[in-house]
């Protein structure tokens, strides 16, 4: 497959893959000058301004609300986010409204953050970013459930010892055949009156949520929208996990 040339299936770093940089014309800058110092040697860079507004300098492509479009022009494999020109919560909205592109994203941090972790020492260019594992991701998407299947089953064969660790064990088998036919997800988002308006990539309605690791009861609106987007923005099926066993007791949650 690599030899047949799957983009999928290909060994090494890929040596043409086409970068997108959205920011402020001095962030952009900076983060091309540092992909053109590595080894990856991009097939294409474009810079995209993070205001809506017209773009400032001629080396822009456009400004941020033709990124989708930017993106099927120019067949871009990769969007790097500059979070020193945009907002966490507005970055997480624009990888939730271009999800169906399945591209891989970035957050470049400011300059004074110190960054930690390369795969190799011949990969510099892994240090510039923070990688995100959006939820969005298909394979995060089929990932996920896949969990919420198999633990469906887990915790269906083993129900009479849930009848002794949860604390609503009606619920708790509701809970499993809603989860195993797809009604529900084991781990969701925090959703309440006061973060219903935040934007977030769609997810079925949770059983638990980030919140429920969490010992404090009364969660303000601030922690609960900065949980759902780190939720949201680096998805590991490990973290539903973690969440299913600290929080099993309240498995029977309707």
């Amino acid at each position: 497959m690599n030899l047949l040339n799957f983009k999928s299936f290909k060994f090494g770093p890929n040596k043409d893959k086409r970068f997108v940089i959205v920011g402020d014309i001095e962030e952009v800058e900076r983060i091309e000058s540092l992909l053109q110092k590595t080894l990856i040697n991009p097939g294409f860079i474009g810079l995209v301004n993070s205001s809506t507004s017209n773009t400032e300098s001629k080396r822009f492509l456009g400004n941020i609300n033709q990124l989708a479009d930017i993106i099927h022009i120019y067949k871009i494999d990769e969007a790097i986010f500059c979070s020193k020109s945009m907002l966490p919560e507005h970055i997480i909205d624009f990888m939730t409204e271009l999800q169906y592109t399945n591209i891989d994203y970035k957050i470049a941090p400011p300059e004074s953050l110190s960054i930690i972790g390369s795969n190799s020492i011949n990969t510099s260019g892994e240090l510039y970013v923070l990688t995100v594992n959006s939820i969005s991701k298909t394979s995060n998407k089929r990932s996920k459930r896949l969990l919420d299947v198999l633990s469906s089953i887990l915790f269906l064969a083993l129900y009479p010892i849930g009848l002794f660790v949860v604390k609503k064990p009606l619920g708790f088998l509701q809970n499993i055949f809603s989860v195993l036919f797809g009604y529900k997800s084991w781990v969701g988002f925090y959703i309440s009156s006061e973060a219903e308006n935040q934007k977030l990539p769609d997810l079925r309605k949770g059983v638990l949520n980030p919140t429920d690791t969490l010992k404090r009861q009364n969660i303000s609106k601030d922690i609960a929208e900065n949980l759902n987007i780190l939720y949201a923005k680096d998805y590991r099926v490990l973290n539903d996990i973690n969440i299913i066993i600290k929080s099993i007791s309240s498995l029977g949650g309707i």
